[in-house]
């Protein structure tokens, strides 16, 4: 059967056209609008066969270079035009005649400070790794992922062929059965310091010992090795034993003038010198004051609240993870930081109690999972009465809905911004700059005095509140934007 040809195809954000084939539609990946292209009709799926008429903006790559990585077949200049014009036109309700700026990296490659291999055995009975095939679970091989730490490479490659020399058992997700089921590797990029996470299916690991032995002979700049226990039927990749095996059990990384301790399970940002653009842009937008309390929310390994710690009185960093929580304290220590407290609790839990007693905060800064923050914690932050709050986040879509809920709150977007921390893929990290809508405050203290007034001088009666609400959607009509529970 012929291929079929599609001629100017239409192309949103994400890279993939419709067509239709047999009175089904399909995505056809890799793709820049007004192409014109031939699609493999021979495969389980159709893909993309040729690109007959391209784009300017097409450049040439490697399919198997990376996983994920949407943008690998267009200019980098393209792309942060893309996500520029797809950043504005999301945040329109919010980002008023502004334009929002994004802030590109110097390198679009090689960036990724952490890389999570999954492993299989080839044809030939070798050991490779690589990501998971789109719609299966099938592992395609990609030893040379060019969004990687170069070292990473180096040592995912020399480590394929120990555990091949080694014959060590690869993991077999439908029989759970066999070792191995994935590699972590986390890499500094200002200190010289690599660690390697050994996944295993159990405590047993036959092999261990000749592995380790081979990885010191290799010279690859490993220093240390940890081996995590993971028995669950999941597809979530650390379990909660770990067992040092060489080296220290953690790495250092030097950001700034600060220097961190990172275990295997802390979260630390992925790109190591766009998390230093990004703090210190967030923290400029903050203008924290000497008098000023702060809360970190979500905050990991304490990386923001150190940062900030120097412009405050006093930081509160709040993480629920408690491995990330005790390298906090580690960090806060080592950079002999005396004005942080860590706390080990649920932010919202940890804000909702400080919202009951009425504790006086000024600002507020979060960097919640891609799943967001909740309505809870932003009423919370509602009774705290803070001043401004910085949210930074790395997923667009939840970061709108909260501003939302913010509006509702009586709190205003002041500014945004987006930092393009993870190149040639979808995502880009926001920063908003939100704050306390004291003219809003003001209008409601206004009308309560002047129902006060009325009601002695027995004029009328109170002024409705339907009026209030009116007077505040004026408010927020005059700061480009609609309250979503008013509409």
């Amino acid at each position: 059967m012929k291929d079929l040809v599609f001629k100017n195809i239409s192309v949103g954000y994400i890279p993939d056209t419709k067509v239709e084939i047999n009175n089904k539609t399909y995505l056809i990946h890799n793709v820049i609008d007004g192409e014109t292209i031939s699609v493999d009709i021979e495969k389980k799926y159709p893909e993309l066969k040729e690109v007959i008429v391209k784009s300017p903006y097409r450049i040439d790559y490697k399919v198997d270079e990376c996983g994920g990585a949407n943008f690998m077949h267009v200019t980098y200049d393209y792309e942060i035009k893309l996500k520029h014009d797809h950043i504005n036109e999301l945040f329109k309700p919010f980002k008023g005649k502004k334009d929002i700026n994004i802030i590109p990296m110097e390198n679009p490659y090689n960036y990724r400070n952490k890389s999570i291999m999954t492993y299989k055995l080839s044809k030939t009975k070798k050991i490779v790794c690589g990501l998971y095939e789109e719609y299966s679970h099938n592992v395609i091989t990609a030893n040379n992922n060019i969004l990687q730490a170069e070292k990473t490479n180096k040592i995912i490659n020399e480590l394929n062929r120990i555990l091949t020399k080694n014959k060590i058992q690869i993991y077999d997700e439908r029989t759970r059965t066999g070792v191995l089921r994935h590699v972590y590797i986390r890499a500094s990029f200002n200190t010289d310091d690599v660690m390697v996470t050994l996944v295993t299916n159990g405590e047993m690991f036959p092999g261990r010992n000749n592995v380790i032995n081979d990885l010191k002979k290799a010279n690859l700049g490993i220093t240390t090795v940890v081996q995590n226990i993971n028995t669950r039927d999941t597809s979530i990749v650390l379990g909660d034993k770990e067992r040092i095996l060489y080296g220290p059990g953690f790495i250092s990384e030097k950001v700034s003038n600060y220097k961190f301790k990172i275990s295997p399970k802390s979260f630390f940002q992925v790109n190591t010198k766009g998390m230093e653009i990004l703090y210190n842009k967030a923290l400029e937008k903050a203008n924290i004051t000497k008098n000023d309390i702060v809360i970190d929310a979500y905050c990991g390994v304490g990386t923001i609240s150190i940062f900030a710690s120097k412009y405050a009185k006093h930081v509160y960093g709040v993480e629920l993870n408690k491995d990330a929580v005790n390298d906090a304290k580690i960090n806060q220590k080592i950079n002999n930081i005396n004005n942080i407290t860590f706390i080990a609790d649920d932010a919202t839990n940890y804000m909702t109690k400080l919202a009951k007693v009425r504790e006086h905060i000024d600002v507020v800064i979060i960097d919640p999972p891609r799943d967001g923050s909740t309505k809870q914690f932003i009423n919370a932050i509602k009774y705290l009465n803070a001043k401004k709050v910085i949210y930074i986040s790395c997923n667009p879509d939840t970061l709108k809905r909260d501003l939302y809920l913010f509006s509702e709150n009586d709190y205003i977007v002041k500014d945004l911004e987006a930092v393009d921390m993870f190149p040639r893929t979808l995502h880009s990290e926001m920063i908003a700059v939100i704050e306390k809508d004291n003219e809003i405050d003001e209008l409601e203290e206004l009308v309560k005095r002047e129902n006060t007034k009325k009601y002695k001088e027995n004029k009328m009666k109170y002024i409705p509140k339907a009026d209030i609400e009116m007077m505040k959607n004026d408010k927020y009509e005059a700061n480009g934007f609609k309250n979503k529970k008013k509409r």
